[in-house]
């Protein structure tokens, strides 16, 4: 099987879920990245291998505001189209269908034969509301999943719930795992005079963060270290200049500084707003249930989710009710910091090796 020109274009710059995909497909192929900028989102561009072409320069577009957000695309769409015109890629993998519909009308009346596989790694609203602009959304996107040959889905919910009622091709699920490859070595356990919760990754629930914040503020047996940004990054900060126990440390790269971090956490906080009626918090999995398990830091997640199911099943946390101060503080009462479950799971369960061989074969067939 001779080499493939894969391109990734994506709305927003590469998460640790991307670069690890970009890195190793990189391996046999001929990778492109093209990327929009983002505020919220740390830039990873120094963890690419050295064979990766990178366009970087393609602007920022608005979180939020999508009619800003069109505007934004369209200030690339030149630029984007005289790429195209110079280069032939045999499969395009991009992550919305904002991003296909802008390669769609980039690679008007050119000839392209272009293998298209759309990547969905969180459910988006209008997939299970039913508003006027979420009706509108749902038929766009019906539309645009004309073009689509292949889809892959972080969580298999994803298809059942939504996308298999406009893609009837079996999914390539590619759970959120890391590669042993691309994931540093665990460091010993910091003995803590505390017990130390951490939240990291982006900062996407608020409600329970402020529980956790309002249960165990000023308490001396306990303390929070948050890392990361996001949208709640300034209700995090807010509290952490208020309170010596909770600590903000901001950003972080996770392939140099995620053993350091997880060795110093006794439990990981890591839940999901059952409150505001996201079906996505119910069903995501996210990429810090596999971290938890590699590097052995129990789990405190939300009941009523399919993290939450997980972490049952294995034996590695506790479940609560999301936003219930009176669970969570009996929950951390009884925490006891037994890591043995962890010992006895199948590395496969939490290491992505196998799975990302299968996505090459998927990718580039």
């Amino acid at each position: 099987m001779g080499k493939k020109n894969i391109l990734f274009l994506l709305s927003h710059q590469p998460n640790p879920r991307f670069v690890k995909q970009i890195n190793f497909l990189a391996v046999h192929n001929n990778v492109t990245v093209i990327y929009y900028h983002r505020d919220y989102m740390k830039d990873l561009s120094t963890e690419y291998d050295d064979k990766v072409v990178l366009n970087e320069s393609m602007g920022t577009i608005s979180n939020g505001n999508y009619l800003k957000r069109i505007a934004d695309y369209f200030k690339s769409f030149k630029q984007l189209k005289n790429i195209l015109k110079q280069n032939r890629y045999d499969t395009l993998i991009v992550n919305n269908i904002d991003t296909l519909a802008l390669f769609k009308l980039s690679s008007l009346f050119q000839k392209i034969q272009t293998q298209v596989i759309v990547e969905i790694s969180d459910l988006r609203s209008h997939t299970y509301t039913n508003s006027f602009k979420s009706k509108v959304m749902k038929s766009i996107e019906k539309f645009m999943f004309r073009f689509v040959d292949k889809l892959i889905v972080t969580s298999p919910k994803f298809y059942d719930m939504y996308y298999k009622t406009i893609f009837k091709d079996k999914p390539f699920v590619l759970e959120n795992k890391p590669l042993s490859n691309m994931i540093p070595n665990r460091l010993e356990k910091v003995k803590n005079d505390k017990i130390i919760i951490g939240i990291v990754g982006l900062l996407l629930q608020g409600k329970p963060y402020k529980t956790l914040f309002e249960t165990i503020k000023d308490n001396d047996r306990y303390e929070v270290h948050i890392y990361g940004k996001g949208v709640f990054e300034d209700l995090v900060k807010e509290y952490a200049n208020k309170y010596n126990n909770i600590k903000f440390f901001g950003e972080y790269n996770f392939f140099k500084d995620s053993a350091k971090i997880y060795s110093t956490l006794d439990i990981l906080y890591m839940p999901y707003d059952t409150t505001n009626g996201s079906l996505n918090n119910k069903i995501a999995l996210p990429n810090k249930l596999y971290e938890a398990i590699y590097f052995q830091v129990p789990i405190i997640t939300s009941k009523g989710t399919y993290l939450g199911e997980l972490v049952e099943k294995y034996n590695i946390g506790k479940i609560i009710k999301c936003c219930d101060t009176e669970e969570l503080i009996n929950e951390l009462n009884k925490f006891y910091g037994n890591i043995d479950n962890f010992k006895y799971l199948d590395k496969s369960i939490y290491i992505g090796d196998d799975d990302y061989n299968r996505l090459e074969e998927y990718v580039t067939n």
